[in-house]
């Protein structure tokens, strides 16, 4: 990654995290020219669906990772790093190793705010709750004046609900239940515009397109709802933000 410091990192497990989860934050931040980084910990290579349809599940890491260039793209990140720890075995790999690789990209990058997944993975994953667990670690282990923002993706119950909608548009072997948290501290609400670029960077995470997804672009309300919706919890906050605005969805 290039260094510009004073931006935004997101740490994830998974390529397409980024967009699924925090695509609006990353759109906001990059459009205003807030340097905006991601560090992936897996090539997602178990998340295997059949798709695309002349693809074989052996080639699945290679056509993630082309995937996430083409959604990195859209959504303008300034760098990302793609490591390749075991997808869906995270938790079984080096902690310690991992914290410090994040450490290090933190140490070098210095963001003012970093964005991961809770303690509850979103929906369970334990990939997505080992690296919560990680990321937590690295930032408590900056010293104070270096140690940035600390932001957790949340489902709060308006996107819960969604989800419950949005899954009964089409079948699908691939459900998952939300986890959701009674109170958030930040919630971006996107217009429009930004959802359908949002979508964009969705798109091309197309072997990961449940077909509840694809269902969903006939029903631009309930599109609206979801992808224009992201909720988060400050873990540990700065007064200044990274935009004249303030930081995250704080000003919106």
């Amino acid at each position: 990654m290039e260094e510009q410091k004073g931006g935004l990192l997101l740490v994830m497990a998974h390529p397409d995290d980024e967009t699924f989860g925090a695509g609006g934050l990353v759109l906001r931040h990059t459009r205003a020219g807030i340097p905006t980084y991601l560090i992936c910990a897996t090539y997602g290579e178990a998340g295997w669906m059949g798709k695309p349809l002349d693809a074989k599940k052996e080639n699945l890491p290679e056509i993630r990772a082309k995937e996430l260039e083409e959604a990195s793209a859209a959504l303008a990140l300034s760098g990302v790093e793609l490591w390749d720890y075991p997808d869906g075995r995270v938790a079984q790999s080096e902690r310690r190793q991992i914290t410090e690789r994040i450490w290090e990209q933190i140490s070098k990058l210095r963001p003012r705010a970093v964005v991961g997944w809770g303690p509850d993975g979103g929906y369970g994953h334990p990939d997505h709750i080992a690296m919560s667990a990680f990321t937590d670690a690295a930032v408590s282990a900056m010293t104070e004046g270096d140690r940035p923002a600390l932001y957790h993706i949340a489902v709060d119950k308006p996107l819960a609900e969604f989800y419950t909608e949005a899954m009964r548009l089409a079948p699908t072997r691939n459900g998952f239940h939300v986890r959701t948290q009674e109170q958030v501290d930040v919630v971006i609400e996107l217009d429009p515009d930004e959802v359908m670029m949002k979508l964009r960077a969705i798109d091309c995470h197309r072997s990961q397109l449940e077909d509840w997804r694809i269902a969903l672009r006939d029903h631009p309300r309930l599109m609206q709802q979801g992808y224009g919706h992201e909720p988060y919890i400050a873990v540990a906050s700065r007064a200044a933000g990274l935009t004249e605005k303030g930081l995250l969805g704080e000003f919106v």
